[in-house]
């Protein structure tokens, strides 16, 4: 998605120079934008730098650097975990078998303290919330997707920022900052503009 930002002047108050263009706009959580978003971490791709601004509550940051700065780009996305039919069967009869084992152990060591209208002990609701609870976020931690990370760096300094977007988007982007490249300028010229504009603002 190509934005239509040629009227833009700045972009979350980072003034755009004169005749930069903006080739790209990521927003970390919806991915590829037409325009920049409000809120939320923001990439910027533009023909002489690549910005990252971040406003998330009381917190705001901003990185600059020039683009014949970067060395390169690296997409990771996690693979998707999960159990198999076998594991998740094998799981749940182990978590039965724990909860009738310690349950009946307790109610005959323990007070009887019985629940009106579900006639339970109330040591055995109690292990049996437990034990619930645990293989929900067990099952949480193994079902999740681990995510995807997208890093760009330069010479001396990297961005590395956590993404929820669809991993397409993160390698068209990818992509582009790789292609405003201009290699045939002086990288150490450009490294000193990067060093000295790429400190992060960082306000409550």
């Amino acid at each position: 998605m190509r934005p239509a930002t040629s009227y833009l002047s700045r972009i979350r108050g980072v003034d755009l120079l004169p005749g930069e263009r903006v080739g790209a706009l990521l927003n970390t959580e919806n991915g590829l934008v037409a325009e920049p978003s409000k809120d939320g971490q923001l990439l910027v791709a533009t023909d002489q730098r690549f910005i990252s601004v971040l406003d998330s509550g009381t917190t705001q940051a901003r990185d600059i650097f020039a683009m014949t700065s970067v060395s390169g780009v690296s997409v990771r996305n996690d693979a998707h975990r999960g159990f198999s039919w076998k594991q998740w069967a094998s799981l749940i009869a182990g978590g039965i078998v724990v909860y009738l084992a310690l349950a009946y152990w307790l109610v005959d060591r323990l007070p009887a303290i019985i629940i009106p209208g579900i006639n339970l002990h109330a040591f055995a609701l109690a292990i049996m919330i437990l034990v619930v609870l645990a293989g929900w976020l067990f099952w949480r931690g193994f079902t999740q997707s681990g995510g995807a990370k997208m890093r760009i760096y330069g010479s001396n300094w990297n961005v590395e920022v956590d993404c929820a977007t669809h991993y397409a988007d993160l390698m068209e982007f990818a992509h582009l900052v790789s292609s405003m490249q201009s290699p045939g300028q002086d990288g150490q010229g450009s490294a000193g503009a990067a060093e000295s504009s790429g400190s992060p603002v960082e306000g409550k």
